[in-house]
């Protein structure tokens, strides 16, 4: 779902929304109630501004595979370090940034030893909220309905919380001593290519069903 077009309602008229939904009751039995989604995105941090003329060159940048191509392109190395050692990796150059969710980060103190949060942000970030569709099935229609209809509240109300939560975190690390570079991508041109990755990803995971979905999202333009 993050190669998908963050916008809610889009979601849901383009059949995207019934689409995740039929495949989780056939394929694992499970009813999808709500997929919260931040638009916030990724962002990399890094020890060094970005050189518009070297970009990355080289640099070792922790990457999980979703965002790997974006990595390279900008002539960086995408390499994996355990969460748990990102801070200290940083701290003694092992890597020379990362690529972590643009919200959330600053709980992490990755700003201390990556100061420069790179512009733009890209992506999305999708959240499934699912319960076992054999009790779905025995709850009444009036429940069903109010479960539904607070599932589509929360994916609305989640936009403008992630918001606001970006905002308050960029203040902090500003505040903490960071500043602000440029990974020289148009959002549109990120997003490309976060999503082109994204897909290809659920497709080597997940084969023909991912191929149908890739499809399907073209499908509607999302």
């Amino acid at each position: 779902m993050d190669a998908v077009d963050g916008d809610i309602e889009k979601r849901r008229t383009s059949g995207v929304w019934d689409w995740v939904d039929n495949h989780y009751q056939k394929e694992q039995n499970l009813k999808v109630l709500s997929i919260p989604t931040a638009t916030t995105g990724f962002r990399f941090f890094l020890k060094e501004p970005m050189d518009s003329g070297k970009k990355l060159n080289g640099k070792k940048i922790r990457a999980l595979p979703s965002y790997n191509k974006i990595v390279g392109s900008l002539g960086g190395t995408a390499v994996v370090i355990p969460f748990g050692e990102l801070y200290s990796a940083a701290e003694k150059g092992v890597i020379d940034g990362l690529v972590w969710p643009s919200v959330g980060a600053v709980g992490f103190k990755f700003h201390e030893v990556t100061p420069y949060l790179a512009e733009p942000a890209f992506g999305t970030v999708s959240y499934l909220i699912l319960m076992n569709l054999d009790k779905w099935n025995s709850l009444d229609a009036g429940t069903q309905k109010a479960m539904l209809a607070a599932g589509h509240k929360l994916e609305q109300d989640t936009v403008g919380i992630f918001n606001r939560l970006l905002g308050e975190e960029n203040a902090a690390m500003r505040a903490g001593g960071a500043k602000s570079t440029h990974i020289g991508y148009t959002l549109a041109e990120a997003n490309k290519l976060f999503a082109d990755r994204a897909m290809e990803v659920a497709i080597e995971k997940s084969g023909a069903t991912g191929e149908a979905f890739r499809d399907f999202v073209a499908s509607k333009s999302m």
